[in-house]
């Protein structure tokens, strides 16, 4: 046997082995499309403006303004519709797992319209591990974009969620700048690499929701300049204002919100706007045995967005009733 035939074999065995695994990972697992990011001067980084991908056969759309949320013009076309707009991070944002149409915000939109009987709009400006300065940065770029409300959706360690402006957009795995050719790639470079062997894992400084992230003075008083700068931006718009506090497990099950919680409160008030937390409807959740958090205690799954379309839903109860006290938890 020649040493050409000896390898013919082998090769076509990797070959089909090749193809058996793209195929599990495409049409089986989902992968493939990726949500893009693209860098930004003043944001750091937001999702590519008017994409729409399909990753775990979920929906994720993203419109002119770089909003998970339907595209829509910048003003009102009909004087009769309703347009909120909700500010926030990944906790509104959702993960590719959740589909566009079980998102809280889209939740909301659809809620509202019944409720009111007349057109909504809900738009949900977030990425990732954005804080009150990149959602400021966002704001100052589009503008409210005609909105009756706006709500600004917070944990309690976005009180210190300063952007670091570390690149990420293209280096982390997490934050992929172009689509993969194959799903097998994407397999490799999104998962695998970055958790064996910390290759593009996203860099220390960014994701400040982790527990130890670093707290200084600095990234505090930055940030409630720009929760203050956010209300008061809106609110020469016309809009209507509330806050919507998110809390984390830790915070549920321990009996003890952060200082982030507090801090992010008392510009709140300070600022004369109204607030609402998702402590009550999470903590039953949580005793009923209900999955509605993910596995870092923070982010929400599908039911958990189901919850917090509720609260929205109350957040924006709260900023059209502003002569009541507001609704917050102990």
């Amino acid at each position: 046997m020649s040493s050409g035939n000896a390898w013919r074999k082998p090769l076509l065995a990797l070959l089909c082995l090749a193809c058996a695994g793209e195929a599990i990972c495409r049409w089986l697992i989902g992968l493939g499309q990726l949500p893009l990011y693209q860098s930004d001067e003043r944001m750091e980084y937001q999702l590519v403006p008017s994409q729409v991908v399909h990753r775990f056969h979920q929906l994720y759309s993203v419109n002119r303004y770089g909003m998970r949320a339907d595209d829509f013009p910048p003003r009102k076309s009909d004087p009769a519709e309703f347009r909120v707009l909700v500010i926030g991070d990944s906790v509104v944002n959702g993960s590719a797992a959740i589909d566009q149409a079980a998102i809280a915000t889209a939740l909301l939109q659809r809620s509202l319209a019944a409720r009111l009987r007349r057109p909504v709009v809900v738009g949900n400006a977030s990425a990732k591990s954005w804080g009150p300065p990149n959602e400021l940065a966002w704001l100052q770029a589009y503008g409210t974009l005609d909105a009756d409300v706006v709500v600004l959706e917070l944990s309690s360690h976005d009180y210190a969620d300063a952007p670091s402006f570390i690149p990420v957009v293209g280096v982390s795995a997490e934050y992929p700048a172009r689509q993969p050719v194959l799903a097998l790639q994407d397999l490799f470079v999104t998962y695998l690499l970055p958790q064996l062997f910390g290759i593009g894992a996203t860099p220390a400084g960014v994701d400040r929701s982790l527990a130890g992230a670093p707290v200084s003075a600095a990234d505090i008083a930055w940030c409630a300049r720009a929760e203050r700068d956010i209300f008061r931006l809106a609110r020469a718009r016309g809009a209507k204002l509330a806050l919507m506090q998110h809390l984390s497990r830790s915070e549920l099950s321990g009996g003890r919100f952060q200082a982030g919680y507090y801090a992010n409160q008392e510009v709140a008030r300070d600022e004369q706007v109204p607030w609402v937390d998702d402590a009550h409807e999470l903590q039953a959740a949580l005793a009923a045995g209900r999955k509605v958090l993910a596995n870092d205690g923070i982010h929400l799954r599908a039911e958990g967005q189901g919850i917090l379309a509720g609260v929205l839903q109350r957040a924006v109860d709260a900023s059209l009733m502003p002569a009541q006290a507001p609704a917050s938890t102990p």
